[in-house]
């Protein structure tokens, strides 16, 4: 008797880690088939990647140890931080948006040198001694399809057909909510140059974007076109797409120097000496636009707490900051309203001044916009 059920358990167990077995065979498979997950990177890439100080011969390394997942000791302390484990589970109703949230429809007729829009998350869009630049343009999902990751719902929506031309998209990263598939295949006849970091060559020429239009960028690597200067910068992050290949392409912020004004943008970031180093060398900056929400104890080393958004601006000598990364996407434990709470607090003691417009407003260094619409959607 006691044979038989040992058997009979025996082959459960081994059914079972059988068919672990064929899906986790099945999601590598389906992770280097799907184009959603990008591509490799050909031989002139592959070269450029090897000779980067940056670059280990496997994969890219942070210029300062980091840490992917910093564990907290006290592990009670994490449970309170994000609000315990049935917390997570069964999130309060607060935890995201009850209701659309306020926004304006971007118009591009009004979209004059030195005008800037935020189209929420990271994805921000500028004229730049009229030429039109957009960083990180993500339009549709924040994950891969079957993972969820839906932006939260807005009164207006910007869509791409909405846009104007695009002169530069540049990249800071691979991450889904940095880089959109779709958006890049549905918007890629209407843009002349991405500008990408390296490796990442790999995926837009997946998507069909032509070899000829992608430049591809090491840290401090520099591009000139006319009056305007792109520098990409070095952040405290990582990169990866699906289950195999993280880190095996670059990460950064952008500098935008034109003729008037002088701007960066963080990309996704922990909290690095680096910031100051990029003040003092190519400070002050009229405007920073920082990473300052998705954060959580654990990934302290890789993305920054408000605070430290504010500190970074106080360190790259900006004029102006400016939070991203919150407001559209629920990416971590916390209350969506909460990082632009504790930035602007900040902010205050501090004494830094910030700008705050609707999504798909249309603004300027010039004015001042300090709209407080999240307090409208409770």
């Amino acid at each position: 008797m006691l044979k038989r059920i040992i058997k009979k358990v025996s082959k459960i167990i081994a059914w079972f880690l059988a068919c672990l077995i064929v899906l986790a065979i099945s999601i590598i498979v389906y992770t280097q088939i799907d184009p959603v997950f990008g591509g490799s990177p050909n031989r002139a890439s592959m070269k450029k990647i090897e000779a980067s100080k940056n670059f280990d011969g496997e994969i890219f390394i942070n210029s300062e140890k980091t840490a992917m997942m910093h564990y907290q000791e006290d592990t009670l302390a994490w449970f309170q931080e994000n609000d315990g484990f049935l917390g997570q589970l069964f999130p309060g109703k607060d935890k995201n948006p009850q209701k659309k949230l306020l926004s304006t429809k971007f118009d591009k007729h009004s979209f004059n040198s030195g005008s800037f829009a935020w189209l929420g998350h990271s994805t921000l869009l500028m004229n730049v001694d009229n030429k039109h630049i957009i960083i990180d343009p993500v339009f549709y999902k924040a994950s891969p399809i079957f993972l969820g990751g839906k932006p939260f719902v807005f009164q207006n929506t910007t869509t791409i057909s909405d846009l104007p031309k695009i002169d530069y998209v540049l990249i800071t990263h691979d991450h889904y909510d940095h880089l959109d598939a779709e958006a890049i295949q549905e918007m890629k006849s209407l843009v002349t140059t991405f500008l990408v970091p390296l490796g990442i060559k790999a995926h837009l020429l997946k998507w069909g974007v032509e070899d000829e239009k992608i430049i591809e960028f090491d840290w401090y690597e520099k591009f000139n076109e006319r009056s305007i200067s792109f520098i990409f910068t070095p952040s405290r992050h990582f990169s990866g797409r699906g289950i195999l290949g993280r880190n095996t392409t670059l990460w950064g912020g952008w500098i935008i120097k034109g003729n008037t004004q002088n701007i960066y943008a963080s990309g996704d970031s922990g909290y690095t000496k680096e910031f100051a180093v990029i003040g003092e060398k190519y400070g002050p900056f009229d405007i920073a636009f920082l990473e300052s929400g998705a954060y959580n104890s654990e990934w302290s080393q890789i993305h920054m707490f408000p605070e430290q958004s504010v500190q970074a601006g106080i360190d790259l000598n900006a004029k102006i900051l400016f939070p991203i990364h919150w407001g559209k996407f629920d990416l971590s434990y916390h209350n969506w309203k909460e990082p632009i709470q504790r930035f602007t607090q900040y902010s205050i003691q501090k004494q830094q001044k910030i700008i705050t417009p609707l999504v798909g407003e249309t603004f300027n260094l010039t004015e001042t916009y300090q709209t407080k619409w999240w307090d409208d959607n409770r």
